[in-house]
């Protein structure tokens, strides 16, 4: 099963631009062709003229394919944004109703307060793990089994099925948006011996450390008859946090300014370590490298981590700071 964090999904082909050399040959011989049926003289000219760069009328080409696949791509955005894959913010939310679900609640937020605290709502990527998970009916017993029940905490999720038309099942959970699922960033839970599983709760707060609350709400929660299979006992136990920092300095050519590189360069960075930040995640050296060189560095050195952090499924790694120094070469 495809499940996103998890596994890679390229882009469909409908999606996919083609090369600006390609467009600007394709619209020259067009022009071409289409002036031939009418004047084959003139066609030939402006076969001609095309064939020098410095020329008005093959310049006018080369900007009109520019136009051509900066539309393209806008509208490419817009297909993606029709796929749960790829879908984010309200067009998420108009998938996440397909299913009868509804993206959850973690801060109710304060509208009485000066200036109003607004709501805070679980993020595109759990949103949509659970949109995948959502269809499915795991095995009781299963480690997908236990995954959905981990990230569908709280009071049992009421379940309805409808058959609006022929062919066509809807499955719809109804969970408490305030409660404590809303609190659980991963989990999992993995059989260690027979009959035994351990189910590991990663939370949203902080560093993943789970509450002693939290982790109540989740044995009451697996503790229930119809929730786990008669033959599994039952451990749960908080994510045993990887705490790791990024410190790098790297080197840009004379030109670039050294603080736009410097924010680029630690936003990347976060943004990757919060992507990392689950049950069984890896930081990769090479991408901490590529991140950086990507963000404009010329040349890099890391201090840490030296190695790669590759966590087992009861541990998650914890980026607790990152420091990039910028240096012209």
């Amino acid at each position: 099963m495809l499940i996103p964090g998890q596994n890679q999904l390229s882009k469909p082909e409908i999606v996919k631009i083609a090369s600006f050399e390609t467009l600007l040959e394709e619209l020259k011989k067009h022009t071409v062709d289409y002036i031939a049926k009418s004047d084959a003289s003139l066609a030939e000219q402006v076969k001609d003229t095309f064939t020098y760069e410095s020329e008005i009328l093959t310049k006018l080409a080369e900007a009109f394919v520019v136009y051509v696949q900066t539309r393209d791509r806008a509208y490419n955005e817009r297909i993606t944004q029709m796929l749960a894959w790829w879908a984010e913010g309200s067009n998420l939310d108009a998938r996440l109703s397909d299913l009868g679900l509804e993206r959850q609640v973690i801060s109710p937020g304060d509208s009485s307060a000066y200036p109003p605290v607004a709501p805070t709502y679980e993020s595109d990527e759990h949103a949509r793990l659970r949109y995948y998970l959502a269809p499915h009916a795991p095995a009781a017993g299963s480690r997908m089994h236990y995954r959905r029940e981990v990230l569908t905490l709280d009071e049992r999720a009421q379940v309805s099925v409808t058959t609006p038309e022929t062919g066509k099942v809807v499955v719809t959970y109804l969970l408490d948006s305030k409660g404590y699922a809303a609190q659980i960033k991963d989990g999992n839970g993995l059989r260690t011996a027979p009959g035994k599983v351990t189910v590991t709760v990663l939370s949203r707060s902080g560093d993943g450390t789970a509450s002693d609350e939290l982790l109540t709400a989740v044995r009451r929660h697996f503790a229930r008859d119809d929730v786990v299979p008669g033959s599994d006992e039952v451990t749960v136990q908080g994510a045993d946090i990887l705490r790791y920092e990024i410190n790098a300095t790297v080197w840009i050519n004379s030109g670039p300014d050294a603080a736009l590189t410097q924010e680029a360069a630690r936003k990347a960075l976060q943004e990757y370590a919060d992507e990392h930040h689950v049950l069984g995640g890896r930081i990769d050296r090479s991408w901490v490298d590529y991140v950086l060189h990507k963000a404009g560095a010329a040349r890099i050195e890391v201090a840490s981590p030296l190695n790669s952090i590759i966590a087992d499924d009861h541990q998650a790694p914890y980026c607790s700071a990152i420091n990039v120094e910028v240096r012209t070469s």
